[in-house]
């Protein structure tokens, strides 16, 4: 089941988080990301736990997915295209989606590339030694 986070997930949306970013916590707040009028995050449940969540910023008729995370446990279950369909379908004004991923995350581009994204640029050294892809999926 797909839904809103709410305040109750913090733990297990920090525990999460804490798998993408080292500096998850300080960066992303879900306090404020809750309340902020441009910020969505949609978590995957299974039998009421969180197992993955989808964080977007929509400004104006782009959206750009800011994290797609999915416990390491429940991958490859094709939580991750399900939150990214949501996303997808929740949006009924936007032309774009917008997305960067590390260029050493085969299995992520994989996935975004099946969902209709094509790599537009390349941010050099963005993660360390990795560069970033950038990646948009225009909306039909």
């Amino acid at each position: 089941m797909i839904r809103k986070i709410s305040l109750l997930d913090i733990d297990r949306f920090n525990e999460l988080g804490l798998l993408v970013n080292s500096n998850f916590i300080v960066l992303f707040k879900l306090e404020e990301l809750i309340n902020s009028s441009y910020d969505f995050i949609f978590g995957y449940y299974d039998n009421d736990q969180l197992i993955g969540f989808v964080h977007v910023s929509k400004m104006y008729e782009v959206v750009d997915i800011v994290n797609v995370v999915v416990d390491i446990n429940n991958r490859r279950r094709g939580i991750a295209t399900e939150l990214l369909n949501y996303v997808f379908n929740f949006f009924s004004d936007v032309t774009s989606y917008i997305l960067e991923v590390n260029e050493k995350n085969s299995s992520a581009i994989l996935l975004y590339q099946k969902l209709g994204f094509k790599l537009i640029n390349t941010r050099k050294k963005y993660y360390g030694n990795d560069d970033a892809y950038i990646m948009k999926r225009d909306v039909l």
